[in-house]
């Protein structure tokens, strides 16, 4: 048993587990309960970042009750829900002002999570490039793929001394 408690404390951090002792029974139940209550979250960590359609019957259940003993996380998963249904490429009919509206609602609710804290400020410093994809319809994920692509080149070439045959690799490269 010791040492599975040590493989939650390796994969889980966690540091506050209470060694198993055999001679001490309430202690023992205890234990047996807060090893339950990981092993239940560590079923639907994967699941937890998929939307809701795409849980099956059985997942449903056992969500519902990691969500009933964890209303914080049910909370934070909701948050992070509204935010994909709010990033759609549907919400480009409308007008910025409303979606910029509801982009404040949800920066008003998830500013009330301390985990959201990062992500609320740098949604906002990035706000004009994000509600770029409301009026155009288009991202810079082709330009950011290119970049990718050059960068890569260059890291298997790394080492090469002529310039002109480094750039006439790319062009033929990209051709």
């Amino acid at each position: 048993m010791n040492r599975n408690l040590n493989l939650i404390k390796q994969r889980f951090g966690y540091t506050n587990c209470i060694a198993i002792s055999g001679h001490d029974k309430k202690r023992n139940s205890e234990d047996k309960l807060i090893f339950a209550g990981i092993e239940l979250l560590r079923r639907v960590s994967h699941a937890i970042i998929q939307s809701p359609d795409k849980w099956n019957d059985e997942m449903k259940k056992t969500i519902n009750q990691v969500f009933s003993n964890h209303i914080d996380l049910k909370i934070a998963y909701q948050i992070s829900q509204d935010f994909k249904h709010w990033y759609v490429y549907g919400n480009a009919g409308k007008s910025i002002e409303q979606i910029k509206s509801e982009l404040c609602k949800w920066y008003e609710t998830a500013w009330n999570i301390e985990e959201f804290k990062g992500t609320v400020k740098m949604l906002r410093k990035h706000e004009d490039e994000i509600l770029n994809f409301f009026k155009y319809g288009r991202t810079n994920a082709k330009a950011e793929r290119l970049n990718g692509k050059i960068q890569r080149f260059i890291s298997n070439n790394f080492g090469l001394n002529d310039k002109d045959f480094f750039l006439f690799r790319i062009a033929g490269y990209f051709s």
